[in-house]
């Protein structure tokens, strides 16, 4: 899995949809192609990609509702979010 999105912000358009990491400038957007969508990246971090690999792992674990998503704060101030129970798939939050 590719690095978590925890920097990154969401922004829509009448067109498409855009990812903007604060953090590296790393920027991801999508046009309208056809009957589909184009993405275009720029950056050091693949943000799309990252997008993709957390749509895939919430397939896989049977595209829980939002109570299906879990939060874990250890003493150290360490935050994980999980799908499903605490031993499933999670990624860490910035602190």
């Amino acid at each position: 899995m590719q690095q978590p999105l925890t920097s990154a912000e969401l922004m829509t358009t009448s067109s498409g949809v855009t990812l903007v990491d604060v953090a590296t400038g790393s920027q991801a957007w999508t046009e309208p192609a056809g009957d589909g969508w184009t993405v275009h990246q720029h950056g050091p971090l693949a943000l799309w990609g990252a997008v993709e690999d957390a749509l895939i792992t919430w397939q896989s674990a049977g595209s829980p509702a939002l109570s299906g998503l879990g939060l874990t704060v250890d003493t150290d101030g360490t935050q994980r979010v999980w799908l499903g129970d605490p031993d499933g798939p999670s990624w860490n939050l910035p602190v």
